[in-house]
């Protein structure tokens, strides 16, 4: 194939092209040199673009010593994309594998694993699947292992729904689901499967004379596994099973098991026959696991946001007191605390969302509802109740029925123009009722998740205030009332402004169409 640019062209403003070194379905890649000297790789998409930029918007921002850099995303002068990246001079696996037919060492072979599976656990705890795998895409450089061309990616959850009209990858590396359009974490965890039976044997388990033949091998036969060494024979079963439940459950898991094999022969294995470049060990943690850094660092996050949270319900509270209760500061303390205490039942979870990997909306509504059930049981608790408690001896007055006071605020407010104060419920059940539900129907926790579109919007603040005033019939009287709302909007917007926040980049189409909207003015 000829290359569309030669050596000295400038087809990219501020990069100069030296030459051509490689090229594929979604378009070409050239090796270059910028303004300032810089070696870089510039890769032409031409084809695919929806496909190719909506995975390349999700991985400009990743930083690994496994994974290859991209550094920009830039367009031409007719809007067409390039990639800047990282160029990488080393040798790819795929030529070392060709080197070695029967297989590379045992050891070198687990040692190149263990680079490879640092780059795709890095992928897959941003939430990014590879899904083109192979020994072509992994190189050594300066005795690093790198891992390139994940701008083919996608994120996690994706489908046939997704829009996507064709496969992508190279069929002797793809899981078995793949033809049902299914890409999750377990494609990759098959195709570093089949990388790893490839070093160790010199051949692919499954080939044919066509990529259908090849597919069909791969839904419907058994590799053979005899061609292994032993100790890697369950590994490998393991990991390349149809079913993707019965395969490793994450990279860690699989790189920790093929480095306990290694550990186990490294006393008997016989020294490589030839010299090799040392290539780092990668020691990889579980999906849940942190380090000590990592907790310390966690730990004084959350301190910071309960910290902040609980100086914003303050403020709040002191300006709603001043210019709608006409400045009783008796008012403000149980705004405040309830306050608190709602925004402290929103953030602490939190921790518990990665730790426990619980992704489902459910589960989190469960766990968020019996938060809610805290905060009712503490106002109740503010308002001088007695609760049921196992200590607690004699008349439980939170057990009663509301009766109105004396002096009672006269009818026609706005917390009683839709439902009257009612005072047939007992206090516990208002309580818990209504914090209960209110933490259950909302998902509190996007307005806490770092990719979230702004750091402070509206809407979760619209929403509070129209579940809180849905099912404010639960509570008693009109004070009741009040506080509760007016306490759960506050703590809505206390913690979105206290939570981390990472401004997500502009989608491709965004950026096509500035780009357009730029040349269109230029033109006129």
């Amino acid at each position: 194939m000829k290359f569309t640019y030669r050596c000295g062209q400038q087809p990219l403003p501020g990069y100069t092209i030296k030459r051509g070194i490689g090229w594929g379905g979604f378009g070409e890649v050239y090796f270059a040199v910028s303004e300032g000297g810089k070696e870089v790789a510039l890769k032409w998409v031409r084809s695919n673009l929806d496909v190719e930029l909506r995975g390349v918007q999700q991985c400009l921002n990743l930083k690994h010593a496994n994974l290859v850099h991209l550094y920009d995303l830039r367009h031409d002068a007719v809007g067409s994309p390039w990639l800047v990246m990282e160029y990488v001079s080393g040798e790819s696996l795929s030529a070392i594998i060709h080197r070695h037919p029967n297989g590379i060492p045992v050891e070198l072979a687990a040692e190149w694993f263990q680079g490879i599976a640092g780059a795709v656990h890095h992928l897959h705890e941003h939430g990014i699947v590879h899904r083109d795998l192979k020994p072509g895409n992994i190189f050594l450089e300066a005795g690093v292992i790198k891992v390139g061309d994940y701008g083919l990616c996608r994120l996690m959850g994706g489908s046939q729904h997704a829009g996507l009209t064709q496969n992508v990858g190279t069929v002797h590396y793809m899981a078995p689901e793949i033809s049902t359009g299914n890409y999750n974490r377990h494609v990759d965890i098959y195709a570093a499967g089949v990388v790893l039976f490839e070093m160790l044997t010199g051949r692919l388990p499954f080939d044919g004379e066509s990529a259908g033949e090849i597919m069909m091998k791969h839904l419907t036969s058994s590799p053979n596994l005899s061609r292994l060494p032993p100790q890697f024979m369950p590994v490998l079963e393991r990991a390349l099973a149809k079913n993707p439940a019965h395969r490793f459950q994450s990279m860690a898991e699989f790189s920790k098991k093929v480095g306990a094999l290694t550990q186990a022969d490294k006393g008997s294995a016989a020294p490589p026959s030839e010299p090799r470049e040392e290539i780092p060990m990668v020691h990889l943690l579980e999906p849940g696991e942190m380090t000590t850094r990592d907790r310390s660092r966690r730990f004084r996050e959350l301190s910071g946001m309960l910290v902040g949270s609980a100086m914003m319900a303050a403020l709040f509270s002191a300006a709603w007191t001043l210019f709608f209760r006409g400045a009783d500061w008796q008012l403000l303390v149980k705004a405040f605390f309830v306050a608190t205490a709602a925004s402290w039942a929103v953030l602490l979870p939190t921790a518990l969302w990665s730790t426990l990997k619980l992704d489902d909306s459910w589960s989190r509504r469960l766990i968020m509802m019996c938060c809610g059930f805290g905060v009712g049981l503490f106002g109740l608790w503010l308002e001088g109740y007695d609760l049921p408690m196992p200590w607690t001896s004699g008349h439980v007055n939170a057990l009663d029925a509301w009766t109105p006071p004396g002096n009672a605020a006269p009818g026609g407010s706005f917390f009683t123009s839709i439902y009257s104060e009612q005072s047939s419920m007992p206090l516990l059940a208002s309580y818990l009722g209504y914090f209960g539900l209110m933490f259950l129907v909302l998902r509190w926790w996007k307005s806490t998740e770092v990719t979230r579109w702004k750091r402070f919007s509206l809407k979760p603040l619209i929403a509070t205030g129209f579940w809180a005033y849905v099912l404010i019939f639960l509570l008693p009287g009109v004070e009741q009332r009040h506080t509760a709302f007016i306490s759960l909007v506050m703590a809505s917007a206390a913690v979105q402004l206290v939570s981390p926040w990472r401004e997500r980049p502009p989608s491709p189409i965004k950026k096509r169409r500035l780009h357009a909207q730029r040349v269109g003015r230029l033109a006129v």
